[in-house]
């Protein structure tokens, strides 16, 4: 069973990185508030620092459902755990992979990667920072269902082109 998980920076960015974002928006927000008295004209930067705090947390809070920091991965099964608010570990049998998508796997360099389960409804999710994430990304192609193969394949191809 093969192993990957993140580099300390990395997984710090990824579980606590929008706590330093949010405190500077609220900075700003509080800043804008103070000054709606002044003129009517500061309630567009309200709005607008309003909406980025709110879809930075929203961003976040899906991360935190979908990325463990630990994924385990073998011939038949991917185990995942370290899941920032939960210690459930998910367990993803390749056979039942449903779909791929993201990063390599819609022929981009960069993203979030999402694997998922057919029959659990679940999906999970990694970035390219993972550590020997093209191992992984390996294993997983060489192991789902072949169509699932072809398509990625199909996009791979078309991202070198």
């Amino acid at each position: 069973m093969q192993s990957f998980t993140y580099p300390f920076l990395s997984k710090l960015i990824y579980r606590y990185g929008n706590i330093p974002a949010s405190i500077f928006l609220l900075s700003i927000l509080y800043d804008s508030v103070s000054n709606l008295n002044a003129s009517l004209f500061n309630l567009i930067p309200f709005l607008i620092t309003l909406l980025l705090l709110y879809y930075l947390n929203k961003h976040y809070l899906m991360l935190y459902k979908i990325i463990p920091s630990k994924i385990e991965a073998d011939a038949e099964k991917m185990v995942c755990s370290g899941f920032i608010f939960s210690t459930k570990s998910l367990t993803i049998f390749y056979s039942d992979i449903e779909s791929l998508s993201g990063g390599i796997f819609d022929g981009k360099n960069y993203g979030i990667m999402k694997v998922c389960n057919g029959k659990s409804k679940v999906c999970i999710g990694f970035f390219n920072s993972l550590k020997n994430v093209r191992n992984l990304e390996k294993i997983i192609l060489a192991k789902v269902n072949k169509d699932i193969y072809e398509k990625s394949a199909e996009k791979i191809k078309a991202m070198k082109r």
